[in-house]
């Protein structure tokens, strides 16, 4: 087994960290003590839970999928990518702040993106009116208000012409990627609103990125709050009021004990893998005491592993597939063809083995990277939704050719793998979560394997 460990370059980790830097100014506050665990902050606002799906689709679920997959790709959103696509909710312009609209242009396989703070995800969305982008970091000039043509990610259409395409996936919170790495394994952010900020001071003594291993990091968090706090930092929120709500922050060291997916997994006997590249702001797992110091840390591995577990027939039931930074689509950090055909290289794995059978991936990415989308995701707490990222299910029982339009977020996928192997929800976000089943037909003729070919990327 090859440790994610022994990727770790100190400037590479460096590289990543200052190309994370947000340059809001953000107030000085008090440290807050680690405590032992929490349970989530409760939620201002819930979603609608979704009608319960008929047992009879559960039963057949837990006899068709055996594995789940959970590739967490990087930065962008949904019109970015997929706003041409035919049927559907998508755009080809977009609005500016002072009303002005204008034509998503073209984007290029390098294209940079734009601030994509938890901050900034507020002024985006703008109270919903979803026309701020051009007053983000990094985005006065239009940055953000770019798209790809189908001709430039034609794997990644490919793939959602033949599965399925979620058009009301968002992400779970405001951003950033450290942020919504919690809420993949854990249906909460344990409160944190920020990666650890090197640039503020936060980096610690080391690489950043240590989490638990490095006492003196920090990353921004809201403090522990009654309902009537929560209730006014959603009203800030609407407004937006990004300077009030930012004023209630605390530094936090990033190490703190709660309760996660796989904590559940194990205690059912229920395989799991958290497959990673090295990037600091990935392994928020980390930042767990009891999964970085205990034996679960020894399914915190490469991502490299993942084609070799599952040539060897030893896929778990459930895995998180994250790749290397270079390879993640992140704006800055690699282009996105060679992000696609990694991607492509994962799941050609996968479909030629015998393990596609019963398996089903859910394809997204983690935060909006600061391009524009068109529609305002639902206000349900203070930590999001934040916008509208992609998401392809791909499974041989997942609708073909078809177009998803049920809301839904990262918390989904945990409900999903919750209501498939039978698991309770870790937290009021995942309980009340769509659990994604209406994205498959069970009853149906199996989709065959979609073995792609890897494309030659042009020079960067």
């Amino acid at each position: 087994m090859r440790s994610w460990r022994a990727q770790v370059v100190g400037a590479v980790v460096l590289a990543l960290a200052v190309a994370c830097q947000a340059t809001s100014s953000v107030p000085t506050v008090v440290v807050d003590e680690p405590g032992s665990t929490t349970e989530p902050t409760p939620a201002a606002v819930l979603p609608s839970p979704s009608p319960d799906t008929d047992p009879a689709i559960v039963s057949l679920a837990r006899r068709k999928i055996r594995h789940i997959v959970f590739l967490v790709k990087e930065n962008r959103t949904f019109d970015h990518l997929f706003g041409r696509f035919p049927g559907v909710d998508g755009a080809t312009e977009g609005t500016t702040c002072d009303g002005t609209v204008v034509p998503l242009a073209r984007a290029r396989d390098d294209s940079p993106g734009a601030g994509h703070s938890f901050q900034a995800g507020i002024v985006a969305i703008n109270g919903g009116r979803m026309n701020c982008f051009d007053q983000l970091d990094s985005g006065k000039h239009l940055e953000g208000y770019v798209q790809f043509r189908e001709g430039q990610i034609p794997n990644y259409w490919a793939y959602a012409r033949t599965f399925t395409l979620a058009d009301r996936f968002f992400s779970s919170s405001y951003g950033p990627t450290a942020v919504e790495h919690y809420w993949i394994i854990a249906s909460q952010s344990d409160r944190f609103v920020d990666n650890q900020r090197p640039l503020d001071g936060q980096g610690g003594e080391g690489p950043v990125g240590e989490y638990c291993d490095d006492p003196l990091e920090r990353a921004w968090s809201f403090p522990r709050l009654d309902r009537q706090e929560e209730a006014e930092i959603f009203r800030l929120e609407e407004v937006p009021d990004v300077k009030a709500v930012q004023a209630t922050w605390i530094e936090r060291w990033p190490c703190h004990d709660i309760r996660i997916l796989p904590d559940l997994l194990e205690r059912n006997g229920i395989s799991w893998k958290y497959y990673t590249g090295p990037s600091p702001y990935f392994m928020v797992i980390r930042g767990i005491p009891h999964v970085r110091y205990g034996p679960m840390w020894d399914k915190v591995v490469s991502w490299e592993d993942f084609v070799p577990d599952l040539e060897a027939g030893d896929l778990p039931s459930v895995s998180w597939l994250v790749p290397p930074a270079d390879l993640s689509d992140h704006p800055g950090y690699g282009a996105m063809c060679a992000g696609e055909n990694w991607t492509v290289r994962q799941l050609n794995a996968l479909m030629r083995s015998p393990e596609w059978k019963h398996t089903a991936v859910v394809l997204t990415w983690d935060d909006f990277g600061g391009y524009y989308d068109h529609v305002p995701p639902p206000h349900v707490d203070i930590y999001g939704y934040g916008p509208r990222v992609p998401a392809i299910v791909i499974s041989p029982w997942s609708r073909p050719g078809s177009i998803w339009s049920e809301t839904a977020d990262f918390s989904s996928v945990l409900r999903l793998i919750e209501t498939v192997f039978d698991v309770p929800a870790l937290t009021e976000r995942d309980a009340n979560a769509n659990d994604m089943l209406s994205a498959f037909d069970f009853d149906q003729r199996p989709i065959p394997p979609l073995v792609l070919e890897e494309r030659d990327c042009p020079p960067s």
